[in-house]
């Protein structure tokens, strides 16, 4: 697996820079974060914001500098056994602040006291995966809770500055470097 950080990456570039990276034979965890950005995958969503469409799954959600976007560029032979690897490396980051933490399997994403403070979104396309997860590091919550993450109206989204883990971008982006190694290598 290669693992490479992107930087500060347009969401707009992001398409293209996954597709370039699918055909090839190895692995690739892709690590950025975005200028802010409202996003909506395929189910629609209606509100006065900006939005850009995107052909990952799921809803509306929101991206900026706060937010660590882990995105898969993975040869991909099952879906369910790669989601299922995804979810496993992703809790094993939470665990390390709060083992409550969740994942929800009826509303895709980790919770804490019903506050989202991590969204996914995949697409599958001729054996390999695209999109990722977004971990809210230090996002502007103001402008996250304009619109109700991933569609879920009773939802408000959370960071794990604002529980109190004041883990910088860079170090976030190695700790979940290591656990999706950890999880995918074993």
């Amino acid at each position: 697996m290669r693992i490479k950080d992107l930087g500060l990456v347009p969401y707009e570039r992001i398409d293209g820079i996954l597709e370039a990276h699918i055909p090839l034979a190895e692995d690739h965890l892709l690590l950025c974060t975005h200028p802010p950005v409202y996003t909506v995958g395929s189910e629609p969503y209606a509100c006065d914001l900006p939005l850009v469409q995107t052909d990952r799954g799921g809803s509306v959600t929101y991206f900026d500098e706060g937010c660590v976007m882990v995105y898969f560029a993975f040869a991909v032979s099952s879906p369910a056994r790669f989601y299922a690897k995804v979810i496993q490396a992703v809790q094993s980051f939470f665990n390390t602040f709060d083992p409550t933490i969740a994942y929800d399997r009826k509303r895709p994403g980790f919770y804490i006291d019903g506050q989202k403070i991590a969204s996914l979104g995949f697409r599958y396309k001729n054996g390999a995966s695209k999109h990722g997860v977004s971990l809210h590091v230090n996002p502007n919550l103001v402008n996250f809770n304009k619109i109700a993450p991933c569609g879920l109206e009773d939802v408000r989204a959370t960071s794990l500055h604002e529980l109190g883990f004041l883990l910088s971008i860079h170090e976030a982006k190695e700790l979940i470097s290591q656990k999706v190694r950890d999880v995918f290598e074993a």
